[in-house]
């Protein structure tokens, strides 16, 4: 079954943008009906002008066309098919600094539904997302001259405890200062990484 990915995206204004209530979806099936986070707890302040990327599952539909036995068989949708019949299966967000007014990104919120778990969807995930970071960071687009802030790179996760393994084999070391604490019943770490920036020069056209 083929994956797709999204582009990033930003939040502004409304929360009825379709692929911010698909992230919801999956954020509800993992967090809330799963893990049994409150539900009125699951979104927050940060949402409406966060980043997010959503993975979906392609699911070729019944169709009566000639090609019909072939998709099926590859595993391949029409792009009309294909947009109709994706499945969102996960999830993750960041906070720029631009808005959190902190040093650094933060990542958070992913979540992956059950059955599409350890097919390497988060690690996908993680990389867009920092990949992303990396792009808006070397040209400026996190920091905040009026708030001392330019963004060096620096990049933070609440870990769940029982997958701090999982986000240190992507790179991601403890930040032993912060300790342990609870979020929502759940105890968490702090992990921080640190992805390489080329910061790009201002052009002056004569």
């Amino acid at each position: 079954m083929p994956f797709e990915s999204t582009t990033p995206f930003i939040r502004r204004g409304t929360f009825r943008d379709p692929v911010f209530d698909e992230s919801m979806s999956v954020r509800v099936e993992v967090f809330v009906n799963e893990q049994g986070v409150p539900a009125e707890n699951e979104r927050d302040e940060y949402d409406e002008d966060s980043i997010h990327w959503v993975t979906y599952a392609s699911i070729p539909s019944v169709s009566s066309n000639s090609n019909h036995d072939r998709h099926a068989v590859d595993g391949i949708s029409p792009e009309n098919e294909l947009s109709q019949n994706r499945t969102p299966v996960g999830t993750i967000r960041l906070i720029p600094p631009t808005l959190s007014k902190k040093s650094y990104v933060l990542l958070g919120r992913l979540a992956v539904l059950k059955p599409f778990r350890k097919l390497g969807l988060a690690r996908l995930l993680v990389e867009e997302a920092l990949r992303y970071a990396a792009s808006e960071g070397s040209a400026g687009g996190f920091d905040l001259p009026g708030e001392g802030i330019k963004w060096d790179g620096k990049c933070y996760v609440h870990a769940q405890t029982n997958v701090q393994g999982w986000w240190a084999n992507n790179g991601f070391y403890r930040d032993d200062d912060a300790g342990e604490w609870d979020e929502e019943g759940i105890m968490h770490v702090g992990m921080w990484k640190d992805i390489a920036l080329e910061r790009r020069r201002s052009i002056i056209n004569l």
